[in-house]
């Protein structure tokens, strides 16, 4: 098929979304709102607006987890959305991976839309071949399939693991992939 920017055609519907009264999603044109965090997003080819029930729910729970001083690793990190968010709520360390080259422009657009320029590394890596799992909080808003294979990767990490990405009818499926790796179920959410 012929490469079309299809983000553009669905920009008019791109509205500021709030999570929590604390944090707001806004698109790149628009000003901050009276929040405590702002995200400003340039929709791009990579997922990540903070609209998309997976996505919202990684940042809610961010608003719990991430505290000052974090290292975060945001696994199939797309447009840096919850990169920023983490750099936003006071991690020091964040390591975004993705392997899909056209959300490297839109990451690092959204970067200095949120003018952020330290604190924060891109891996263009597939992440299923990321070894180093010794973070404070690491994230994961992907698909079941690639989520399973992360599973046994996670088995040495002390750190909070949050996952997004799945529907509720893989949630038993995934929590056995979990149990067998001898890890637990902290928390499930739904949207």
């Amino acid at each position: 098929m012929e490469k079309e920017d299809w983000h553009l055609d669905w920009k008019i519907f791109f509205n500021s979304i709030i999570i929590d009264d604390k944090l707001a999603i806004i698109p790149h044109w628009e000003k901050k709102l009276s929040v405590q965090y702002n995200i400003k997003i340039k929709p791009g080819m990579a997922f990540g607006t903070g609209h998309h029930e997976t996505t919202w729910l990684m940042l809610n729970q961010m608003l719990t987890y991430v505290q000052s001083g974090m290292r975060v690793l945001d696994l199939g990190t797309g447009s840096g959305i919850l990169s920023i968010a983490a750099n936003k709520l006071g991690a020091i360390k964040i390591d975004s991976v993705d392997n899909d080259s056209e959300c490297q422009n839109n990451y690092f657009e959204n970067l200095k839309l949120n003018e952020i320029n330290k604190g924060i590394t891109f891996y263009n890596k597939d992440i299923l071949t990321w070894t180093r799992m010794d973070f404070d909080l690491i994230l994961a808003n992907i698909n079941r399939n690639i989520i399973e294979q992360l599973i046994p990767q996670f088995k040495n990490t002390t750190g909070i693991i949050l996952l997004s990405g799945l529907l509720t009818t893989d949630f038993d499926f995934i929590q056995d992939v979990i149990n067998n790796n001898k890890l637990r179920v902290k928390e499930k959410l739904v949207k």
